[in-house]
């Protein structure tokens, strides 16, 4: 039978079509794209394949695709990283040390800078005087940005004594200053303690680590075999960590049954944390700064809530949101904010913190070197003690 090759080519047209929808449908199956963005994106990758006066890198433009879908939400929490970089993450997450400089760095929506949270106590970082609000402009001379917070994170690690020069714009002069950091090896030993008098203990969180929670409970005990009556807990600089960890640890002081965060995703579903333990009974007192952040803030905001403790210090940093990673096949990432979380009394710290109940401010010099300070020279740390003797 004779077939005219024009219904050849319309049919050959119709499969192609069909085909593509279905593969678009197996790979789409959150029907984000509709068939004519994956075509114009499908176009703009062959245009440039074709034109572009060098050779094209497609894994590179793919990935530079999806790290400007993610940086064009405006949230400095939702990234893309492709598999170098996001096997580097999840090494740093699980790792018990890694050597680097000791920052927890964020992206700044507004001016799409990187923005310090906290430097880590200790480290060279803190050593250097940076302290959270500071922004880092260059790294080994490369400009870095919030569309690429973790390939930023990532230029900062090395070996143990090899340097990195920072170019950074200082929160508190708003002038532009170059460091020269040495790397050193970062210990994730969480917690640290001491007692301060006869009847104050006092433990520093510094991160909220799959591990700290039972170093909590170690430092606890020990300080009550020394007769502890009244704590300080110390959570300067503490950029957050794991949920479910600060969970755990805020679920020692709240008793059974009681609301500890809860979080809302866009749809308005809603997840809450609820307290199982049995009340631990003790005065206390938290310290606060501006790098106090996410998991940090979900245990403050509710001992703050039911009145169980009062904080000191200043502002928190105010990050409400938590996230998701997505993974790829290829191992790349897709990390995406998917619900802010409340405190239990309904309030959203997010971009706004939580102001202290006792307004202790401290100069640049001494929130840069909070570890070196004795009890005479932290005055955050001197009005903590002045409030629970009072109690």
């Amino acid at each position: 039978m004779y077939i005219k090759k024009s219904v050849l080519i319309i049919c050959a047209v119709v499969l192609v079509v069909v085909t593509a929808l279905g593969t678009i449908m197996a790979v789409n199956p959150f029907g984000v794209f509709q068939f004519d963005d994956l075509l114009k994106f499908n176009t703009g990758v062959a245009v440039l394949n074709r034109y572009y006066y060098e050779d094209v890198n497609k894994d590179s433009l793919l990935d530079g695709a999806l790290a400007g879908v993610a940086y064009s939400v405006e949230d400095p929490y939702t990234v893309y990283m492709n598999k170098e970089v996001a096997d580097s993450f999840i090494e740093n997450m699980e790792s018990d040390d890694y050597a680097g400089v000791g920052l927890y760095i964020s992206g700044d929506a507004e001016d799409g800078r990187v923005m310090v949270v906290s430097p880590l106590s200790g480290s060279p970082a803190e050593k250097a005087g940076i302290v959270s609000g500071d922004k880092i402009i260059e790294v080994n001379g490369e400009t870095v940005s919030a569309d690429g917070i973790d390939e930023a994170a990532n230029k900062m690690k090395g070996p143990e004594g090899t340097e990195v020069k920072l170019k950074m714009l200082k929160k508190s002069s708003n002038e532009t200053v170059e460091i020269t950091l040495t790397r050193a090896v970062i210990k994730r030993e969480t917690v640290t303690s001491k007692m301060l008098d006869e009847q104050i203990g006092y433990i520093q969180i510094s991160q909220f680590a799959l591990h700290t929670c039972e170093e909590f409970a170690n430092h606890f005990n020990e300080l009550v075999g020394k007769g502890m009556k009244k704590l300080v807990i110390d959570l300067r600089n503490n950029p957050g960590g794991y949920v479910d960890v600060a969970v755990k640890l805020a679920d020692n002081f709240l008793g059974s049954d009681k609301t500890i965060v809860y979080t809302l995703d866009k749809n308005g579903k809603r997840h809450d944390y609820t307290s199982t333990e049995e009340k631990t009974k003790l005065p206390l007192v938290a310290i606060t700064n501006g790098g106090s952040a996410s998991a940090s803030e979900i245990l403050v905001g509710a001992l703050k809530d039911y009145g169980l403790v009062t904080v000191v210090g200043e502002k928190t940093f105010g990050k409400g949101v938590t996230q998701v990673p997505y993974t790829f096949l290829d191992g790349s990432i897709l990390k995406i904010t998917d619900s802010r979380y409340y405190t239990p009394n309904g309030v959203c710290i997010d971009k706004q913190g939580i102001e202290p109940d006792v307004k202790v401010e401290m100069s640049e010099e001494k929130s840069a070197s909070l570890s070196e300070l004795t009890l005479d020279e932290d005055d955050q740390l001197k009005k903590a003690v002045e409030v629970l003797q009072s109690k």
